[in-house]
């Protein structure tokens, strides 16, 4: 069974919630995206579920899970960790007794903060500019009643693949170019960390790390690769500000 309906319809009503009777069934809800899926037992009954969807639940629906997915509502009779799974998650999904965060809809202002070179000295010593570093912008975003990374990072939409990593926080990689064989490393990764803390307030942070390194290389030519080594880390907040 799938039904459309206004995603911040459904978004009001897990959040504020209903009061339930003593005896009442709560529902389960996985919000999914690609990339994994957020789990909640928020205090709606299934009646309540009932009367927001608009169509009767199925009869096993109490030992269910509600998959909220592009504004498409589904019932499915998997563990949460395998519907994580499903979506290209870990396969984790702890349960959450509370509603989910959802962010406000509106004007939202990204602000990077200074970048840590002190574990890059290629980086320190030529001043070079830091690969896949987020730019300070502000922008509208109609966030469709759950948080999606993809939504705050548009730029970027189609080249990075998010990963949930438990709560309302994603990892998202926006380039892994490094190869292993038996005597080393080489190549270089960008990935983007981000975490919802509140309906109003979004950090995370970018991490630029390159690698290379030999176990075949004598002593000279370790200590040169060492410095070779570089991991630089960029913090930055979006904010609701309109």
């Amino acid at each position: 069974m799938r039904n459309k309906l206004a995603p911040a319809l459904f978004g009001l009503a897990l959040f504020f919630g209903f009061i339930p009777g003593a005896k009442a069934q709560m529902v389960q809800i996985a919000i999914c995206m690609e990339g994994g899926c957020s789990c909640h037992v928020p205090g709606t009954t299934l009646s309540d579920v009932e009367i927001i969807l608009g169509t009767p639940n199925p009869p096993d629906a109490a030992g269910m899970t509600l998959v909220v997915y592009e504004n498409e509502y589904s019932w499915r009779s998997q563990t949460p960790a395998q519907i994580d799974a499903s979506f290209g998650g870990p396969g984790s999904c702890p349960i959450q007794l509370e509603a989910p965060l959802i962010p406000e809809d509106g004007t939202w202002r990204i602000t990077a903060g200074t970048t840590d070179t002190s574990a890059c000295p290629l980086f320190s010593l030529t001043g070079q500019a830091v690969p896949g570093q987020v730019s300070g912008e502000t922008r509208q975003i109609r966030w469709g009643g759950w948080f999606s990374p993809s939504k705050l990072m548009s730029e970027a939409i189609g080249n990075v693949n998010w990963t949930s990593t438990g709560g309302h926080s994603w990892r998202g990689v926006l380039a892994d170019e490094r190869q292993s064989n038996g005597s080393g490393t080489t190549g270089a990764s960008v990935v983007w960390h981000l975490t919802l803390v509140s309906p109003t307030e979004i950090t995370g942070s970018s991490v630029f790390e390159y690698d290379i390194s030999s176990g075949l290389a004598d002593a000279a030519a370790q200590s040169i690769l060492q410095n070779m080594q570089c991991r630089t880390a960029t913090p930055f907040t979006a904010e609701k500000v309109g």
